[in-house]
């Protein structure tokens, strides 16, 4: 059971987690055929899909929160082992055909992340389940949620397709190499030749 003090945080994410969800079928829907479509490109789909898994899982995990009279962890050990078995999903199909090393770093890292927060959110269910009593578990299953919703805002921007300088520029799935014009690879006509197998 959440001890008291935790309510409003949970119930603050899960009203935040809904409002992004919203937001994010919204604009899913402006452009679906460079998101989710089956023409879109595998990169495109891997980071909507990846988006909204990860606002579902801390929507879900922060409503499971303030129900009274239950174990928080039987929950998230269920949509955290989720998060992990999407995430190892998303990264084989992000690394087929084998990218050159620089796609490899973009569009690996935040999986990367994201594997790391599920992981250590599937722990932190486990040891709640065996002590539920544990306040100091349900603190680290908050923090790892705010990372979740992190990781989901920085998908969800880099889904828009805004131009970035500087690392994160870079560091984003969407861009081609930098020796090329650095127009994002879901607007591009040549992007599906580059991503899919």
């Amino acid at each position: 059971m959440v001890p008291p003090e935790y309510f409003t945080f949970f119930m603050t994410a899960a009203g935040a987690g809904a409002a992004l969800i919203g937001l994010l079928f919204v604009a899913i829907s402006l452009a679906p055929q460079r998101t989710v479509q089956p023409g879109a490109p595998v990169v495109a789909r891997v980071i909507s899909s990846s988006t909204f898994t990860a606002l579902f899982i801390g929507f879900l995990i922060s409503l499971g929160a303030v129900l009274p009279h239950w174990n928080i962890g039987i929950l998230t050990l269920i949509l955290s082992l989720m998060g992990v078995i999407n995430s190892l999903s998303q990264g084989w199909l992000m690394l087929r055909p084998w990218p050159s090393w620089q796609n490899v770093v973009r569009r690996m890292w935040l999986i990367t992340v994201s594997l790391y927060l599920y992981v250590q959110t599937f722990i932190c269910a486990i040891q709640l389940l065996m002590t539920p009593n544990q306040e100091g578990l349900v603190f680290t299953i908050g923090g790892l949620l705010m990372g979740i919703y992190s990781i989901a805002l920085l998908r969800a921007w880099e889904l828009l397709g805004v131009q970035r300088t500087g690392l994160l520029a870079w560091l984003n799935p969407l861009y081609e190499d930098s020796t090329n014009t650095g127009k994002p690879v879901a607007h591009t006509d040549q992007s599906d030749s580059q991503v899919q197998h």
